[in-house]
């Protein structure tokens, strides 16, 4: 991804005008669609010329079917097409429908636009829901949707050519769609066709309305096989085509961190850890018919790093635009449509600016505009996290335990292989506990226990929470945040306090958590000097909580494939010398072993759409998150960033 494209962009919606009722584009001085018949264009141009009812009827054991567009505008194409995947009876289990937008219509005018197809409202109404709570801004970058529950929706916001070298899918339409080529110049250049040819396989086909000789030639250029057909109304030509040659482009650039789908003879997974990780990945593997094995030293989901009643749910924002906070904001997002109502509590977080780097941080944020639903500057002393909050932990173990198919309770002391492809967990009597093709760590801490020929790049942090009764009286609007947190529950009887973080030596990694004594005072000392000291000081102690947290040097996850390290250095032995024009050969996974990992803090941030992100991955969907952001999560990133160090005499 560029570096302006990681940026917290925000694109305003776009100004338009009404003319017969629907939008028209002052910019590019044409409509959205065909006053003659949008519904029946979208029918004509798009699904019948790529034989979308046909292909689907004949592909009923393809697990998914992606199509992919140049243009949202009003959304008309989606629902189009989702009205038809519906009616359709025989069809592949999955629809994924991807589009790009850099002008994104205002929430009137999608509006106003909707209603002249009153036949589609049953999809329309969940789309403008969508539309309503961007508030008419618009963050750059991908946003993933569960429209139903074989309908996924990524909208990719900002250029077209640029959000699809982005994307990580393997396209089975295509709808070039958007303004004309001699109107919208810049989105029909070269580049775009390019990455159309990347991310095409053969027999993948194509449509669009234009029919003018520079879209026949690029397609021509760039692997496809094209036809002229009559066009819809007064259009006289458009085009088709199908996908016959992938461009050979040599490349390094994300060959050290694939995302290598899993090669499986059947639907099941083991997931080796009951924490937030783990639970919501069982979710999404269940949700697409997965037999789910969760195995856990605790007889429970969620009880060790997890294990806090109230966790806080926030994005991270950096002073400066960066990778870390583009990734945060994007899972922040996913979390907030991920727990339910009656678990989730959107109190917001009020930040205290304690420190001179606090007020300089808070500066740096208020120049860089970001929308008022996402932070606003109160004052010098403070800011608000406005749609920030906590989740209730158990309420959300016990919905996720509903994914779980078999919970195998047990102390998980070796992993290894079988010569048939079987990864097998033992436990210290070197006993069986179970075996399975296809398994994902995400133990925390343990997992580099279990892997000890393999560098995870983990590393330990001790954490102790106290849970108090305020003085009478006493009420948090908000979850306070300075060195320390308070997260009040819903009835204002107990307050979640924290958190320690404490370092580990390697020894002590392995040995579990342990609750001093002293942990209300050391967690009532991150509150020195500041007003709710004093509240916090006539407070009763109810109880506490100590877990170890995994975490990493860059405050990343680790999420993906593990990678073959001893075969990767020998690869990749030279890659300091800054050899860019050398071919690497593409990095080797360990078959069927993933991890998820790393979480720290943010867990409960972060897990919704790290398991989602996974998920995609493992079963080839597409990805909901950027290219640029898969490389700065990958397991890999250390390794890599290490070799291409110049070694030390």
């Amino acid at each position: 991804m560029t570096n302006q494209s990681w940026q917290q962009q925000y694109l305003n919606a776009t100004a338009t005008q009404q003319i017969n009722q629907q939008p028209y584009s002052k910019q590019f001085d044409d409509v959205y669609f065909n006053d003659q018949g949008g519904l029946a264009e979208t029918n004509h141009v798009f699904i019948k010329q790529n034989h979308l009812l046909r292909r689907w009827q004949q592909n009923t054991n393809q697990a998914s079917f992606c199509i992919t567009e140049t243009g949202f505008g009003t959304g008309l194409n989606l629902l189009t097409t989702w009205q038809a995947w519906r009616d359709c009876n025989d069809k592949p289990e999955k629809l994924h429908f991807i589009s790009c937008e850099k002008y994104p219509l205002s929430h009137q005018d999608m509006l106003q636009a909707h209603r002249c197809f009153p036949e589609l409202e049953t999809f329309s109404q969940q789309l403008l829901n969508i539309w309503h709570a961007f508030d008419d801004v618009f963050r750059s970058g991908f946003h993933t949707f569960q429209m139903s529950h074989d309908v996924t929706l990524t909208l990719a916001f900002g250029d077209a050519t640029e959000s699809l070298s982005q994307l990580n899918a393997k396209v089975d339409a295509w709808y070039l769609d958007g303004f004309a080529p001699s109107k919208n110049p810049d989105m029909w250049h070269n580049d775009l066709f390019v990455e159309i040819n990347r991310l095409s396989h053969v027999g993948t086909t194509l449509s669009t309305f234009t029919a003018a000789s520079q879209v026949r030639k690029a397609l021509q250029d760039n692997g496809f096989e094209v036809v002229k057909k009559p066009g819809f109304g007064k259009k006289r030509e458009m085009i088709t085509a199908e996908f016959r040659q992938p461009n050979v482009i040599n490349s390094t650039k994300h060959l050290w961190c694939p995302q290598s789908k899993a090669d499986t003879t059947n639907k099941s997974v083991t997931i080796l850890g009951g924490g937030i990780a783990g639970m919501c990945l069982a979710y999404f593997f269940k949700q697409s018919g997965h037999h789910v094995t969760v195995v856990d030293q605790h007889k429970q989901p969620m009880q060790a790093a997890s294990g806090n009643d109230l966790a806080m749910v926030m994005p991270v924002l950096t002073a400066q635009p960066s990778p870390e906070s583009a990734f945060y904001l994007r899972a922040f997002e996913a979390a907030l449509r991920f727990y339910q109502t009656e678990e989730w509590h959107a109190t917001g977080v009020r930040k205290d600016l304690v420190l001179a780097k606090d007020k300089q941080w808070a500066d740096a944020i208020q120049k860089s505009k970001l929308p008022n639903n996402l932070i606003t500057i109160e004052s010098d002393s403070n800011v608000l996290y406005t749609r920030a909050g906590y989740v209730d932990t158990q309420l959300l173990a016990a919905r996720l335990r509903l994914n779980v198919d078999q919970w195998i309770r047990c102390d998980v002391d070796q992993i290894d292989s079988t010569a048939t492809g079987q990864w097998r967990l033992l436990d210290n009597n070197q006993k069986l506990v179970n075996e399975s093709e296809l398994l994902i760590l995400t133990n925390g801490i343990k997992a580099q226990q279990l892997m000890a020929s393999h560098d995870l790049c983990l590393t330990a942090k001790h954490g102790m929470t106290t849970t108090i009764k305020p003085p009478n009286d006493q009420i948090l609007k908000h979850i306070q945040l300075a060195q320390g947190y308070v997260i009040p529950n819903q009835d204002q009887q107990h307050w979640l306090c924290g958190a320690t973080f404490d370092h580990l030596d390697p020894a002590q990694w392995y040995q579990g958590a342990q609750l001093h004594h002293d942990h209300w005072q050391r967690n009532l000392q991150l509150w020195q000097g500041l007003p709710l000291q004093k509240v916090l000081e006539k407070a009763q102690v109810i109880k506490a909580h100590a877990a170890i947290r995994a975490t990493t040097a860059d405050h990343l996850p680790i999420c993906g494939p593990l990678i073959d390290q001893t075969q990767f250095k020998a690869d990749y032995q030279d890659l300091h010398h800054g050899r860019h024009w050398q071919q690497y050969p593409p990095a080797k996974a360990l078959g069927n072993l993933y991890v998820l990992n790393g979480l720290g803090s943010r867990g409960f941030t972060s897990a919704p759409f790290l398991a989602q992100y996974l998920y995609a991955m493992i079963v080839a969907e597409p990805l909901p998150l950027e290219a640029d952001l898969c490389k700065i999560i990958h397991p890999n990133r250390f390794l890599y960033r290490s070799l291409k160090k110049t070694p030390k005499n």
